[in-house]
Order: C-alpha cells, then sequence, then structure tokens
C-alpha cells in the first residue's frame, strides 16, 4: 500500500498537472489567436481559424514558428542543463530531469505547437509535470521505486489534464512507464489522474475534444475492421522506418536554426492547401471524423501529415505523436473506406475514420490498450466500438510484428 508521504506526493502531483493542463491550454489558445488572426470571441476551432488565415499568413506563422523553435531549442542545447525523457527517468532516476530547463523545453513546445508546429503538444504538460514533482523530491527522502513511481504518474496525469482523460491516462502510466499491474501502481496512476482532471474541469470545465454525435456502424463493418487493421499495420511499420532515415544533427549548432526555417517554410507552403496539417493533427481529425473530405482530398492530408511530421522531426523540433498519429490513422482509414464503399458495400466513412484513428495511434505509439479507451474518452463513443477495435487492433499488431520479423 502508499505509505502516507508517498500518497500525499501523489496527490500534489495531480494537483500540479492540473495546474499546467490550465496553464498550458490557455498559452495554446492564445498564442493560436494571435498568429492566426482570430480571436477568442468568435468560438472558432483552431482548424476554422487557421482555413480563415490567408495562405501567405500561414507561411510567414510557420516561418516565424521555425525561427521561434530554431533559436529556442539551440538555447536550450547550449546553455540549459541535459533533457531527459520521462521514460529514461522512469526506468533509472539517477537520471534526474532538470526542472528548470525542462519546463522551458515544454512550454517553447506548447508555443511552437500553437504557431502551426506539426507534432503533439501532449508531452509538454507530462514532462513539466515531470520535472515539478522532480523538483520537489529533491527535499523529500524516497526509494527509488518511489521515485519511479511519481515520475511515471506525473505524466500520466499531464496527460489526462490535457486531454480531458483520467481512465486512458492511467493506462499509460501502466502499459507504456511502469510496466505493471499491481494495486500500488494502478490506484497511485488513478488517484494523480482522477486529481488532475478535476482541477482541469474546474478551471476549464468538462471539455470534449471531439464533441460530434456518433456515426452509425453500418455494413460489414466487422469485415472492413480486419482489413484496416492489416493496412495500417503495413503503414506504421513504413511510418517508424521513415524516421529513422532522418538525420543526426548537432543540436547546439546555430546552424539548427537555418535548417528550422527551413523546413517549416516548407510545412508552411503545404498548409497553403492543406491548412489541415497544423497543429497536432486535430483540425484533420474533425475533418474525417464527419467526412467532410472526399478521398483525394485526405489522401493529400495523409501524405502532406506525413511529410510535416518528418520535417519537423528533421529538423529537430519536439512535440508529441499521439494526434499526428491518430491523423495519420484517421486520413487513410477515410480514403479506404471510400474504396470499400464503392467496390463492396455502404459502411460509415467517418465511424472509419475514426477506427483508423485508434489503431495508428496504438501501433505508432506501441500503446494499444490506451489507445482504446483514450478516444472513446476523447469522444464520448459508445463502447461497443471496442469490438471492431479489438478486431482492428489485433489483425494490425499481427501485421506489424510480422512484417518487422522480416525486414
Amino acid at each position: 500500500m502508499l505509505e502516507r508521504k508517498v500518497f500525499g506526493l501523489v496527490v500534489l502531483v495531480g494537483i500540479f498537472a492540473g495546474i499546467v493542463g490550465i496553464v498550458f491550454t490557455n498559452l495554446l489558445h492564445v498564442i493560436q489567436h494571435l498568429t492566426f488572426g482570430y480571436s477568442a470571441a468568435e468560438h472558432l476551432s483552431f482548424g476554422v481559424g487557421v482555413a480563415q488565415a490567408s495562405g501567405e499568413r500561414r507561411i510567414w506563422a510557420l516561418l516565424a514558428c521555425g525561427l521561434v523553435g530554431g533559436v529556442g531549442w539551440v538555447l536550450i542545447h547550449r546553455y540549459g542543463g541535459k533533457l531527459v525523457e520521462v521514460k529514461d527517468a522512469v526506468k533509472d532516476v539517477t537520471k534526474e530531469m532538470p526542472p528548470i530547463t525542462t519546463l522551458l523545453h515544454s512550454t517553447l513546445q506548447i508555443i511552437t505547437v500553437a504557431m502551426g508546429s506539426p507534432l503533439g503538444r501532449e508531452v509538454a504538460p507530462r514532462e513539466a509535470t515531470s520535472a515539478l514533482i522532480t523538483w520537489v523530491m529533491r527535499y523529500v527522502k524516497l526509494t527509488n521505486e518511489n521515485r519511479s513511481l511519481l515520475i511515471a504518474c506525473a505524466s500520466g496525469a499531464g496527460l489526462a489534464a490535457v486531454y480531458n482523460s483520467p481512465v486512458s491516462a492511467t493506462i499509460f502510466v501502466l502499459e507504456t512507464l511502469l510496466l505493471t499491474w499491481n494495486v500500488r501502481a494502478l490506484s497511485s496512476a488513478f488517484i494523480a489522474c482522477g486529481i488532475a482532471t478535476f482541477v482541469v474541469r474546474l478551471g476549464l470545465g468538462d471539455t470534449v475534444q471531439y464533441d460530434m454525435p456518433q456515426p452509425a456502424m453500418i455494413g460489414n463493418f466487422a469485415e472492413f475492421a480486419v482489413l484496416i487493421g492489416i493496412i495500417i499495420g503495413v503503414a506504421v511499420v513504413l511510418f517508424d522506418k521513415s524516421q529513422t532515415k532522418l538525420p543526426k544533427l548537432d543540436r547546439k549548432s546555430p546552424k539548427m536554426i537555418i535548417f528550422f526555417v527551413i523546413a517549416f517554410g516548407l510545412v508552411g507552403l503545404m498548409a497553403i492547401y492543406f491548412p489541415a496539417i497544423l497543429g497536432n493533427g486535430k483540425p484533420g481529425n474533425q475533418l474525417t471524423f464527419a467526412h467532410l473530405v472526399p478521398w483525394e482530398y485526405g489522401l493529400g492530408l495523409f501524405a502532406a501529415k506525413w511529410a510535416a511530421v518528418l520535417l519537423a522531426m528533421g529538423a529537430g523540433a519536439y512535440g508529441g505523436k499521439i494526434t499526428p498519429s491518430m491523423m495519420l490513422g484517421s486520413t487513410l482509414a477515410l480514403v479506404v473506406a471510400i474504396a470499400w464503399n464503392f467496390a463492396i458495400g455502404p459502411i460509415s466513412i467517418g465511424l472509419s475514420a475514426f477506427l483508423g484513428a485508434v489503431v495508428f495511434l496504438g501501433l505508432a505509439q506501441k500503446m494499444p490498450l490506451t489507445s482504446a479507451v483514450f478516444m472513446l474518452e476523447l469522444s464520448r463513443f459508445s463502447v461497443e466500438l471496442f469490438f471492431p477495435i479489438a478486431l482492428a487492433m489485433g489483425m494490425g499488431m499481427l501485421t506489424q510484428g510480422w512484417i518487422k520479423s522480416k525486414i
């Protein structure tokens, strides 16, 4: 069971995460409005706000994003403490996350995503919350096991705070960080993620990320789930392979600033035709889940988002891959579902896109259980979708594993 001191720190983790979630969400929205020229009073989503901005403004926004990110991360790598990923800090507590450097690093991620970086925003609150509890632990005597537990819970609570998803964030802690399902770990993760969600709802309300009606599950959807699982299994292997080809650059070199500006300028050029690639990927998901685009445009979004993510990562930018993975899966599934409707019979295009997002996320980020629950929490869709999710995820995992064993 949890000692009294550890229990108190778990509660503190949840409070920290909730506050970080509120601050980062508000910061994100303020910068989005300033960058793309729309106001909170208009009540527009980021996707609509970006689409209303001129193509020229999108290019200048991304050039500015590249400059801010390039200068910021070069300075962080030159003068800050050595950055430590959450996974590494959980595995080896001697690798301490430098609190101030990590807070600056995570804030810069939010700023660049708000300015149009095609990467995700979820890593920032995870790292910021972990950095805060790391600072607190400097003054508290704890075992290494408890330190790992608290850092892992901080990371999960940060995810829960930014996406209003306490249960999937709890599973995330166990499935990807602690790699255990004992009562001590499970109860700690539940408490931290639950408190983080409670605090965020006090500050921002009970936000539903994808607030739309659930499309009906019609036709041979189970059979489609098997097919899309196989296709996405192949796509994820190729996506992973493409990331391994990215160049290794000296992140302390001022030359990185030039690479940043060029890479993000290219993303801005693509955004003239595909504005939904900007930001973490939510605008693209909103288009595909509601079936608002034809297959030709969906295929273009898929290719453009893939290229944009690689350009950003290749330049040295930081950010999450959760929502970008979802968008890649949803756009690919939309194209396949439209072909299925033409060749075989009617199924829901929007629900197919949703299923593709779940599977691509689960396979690409190695968190199939988290992904299945996460997407239902984000949308509040019915648990009846666990059936096609199970089929698609299982086939995707088998396909992905088989291909990896052959190459």
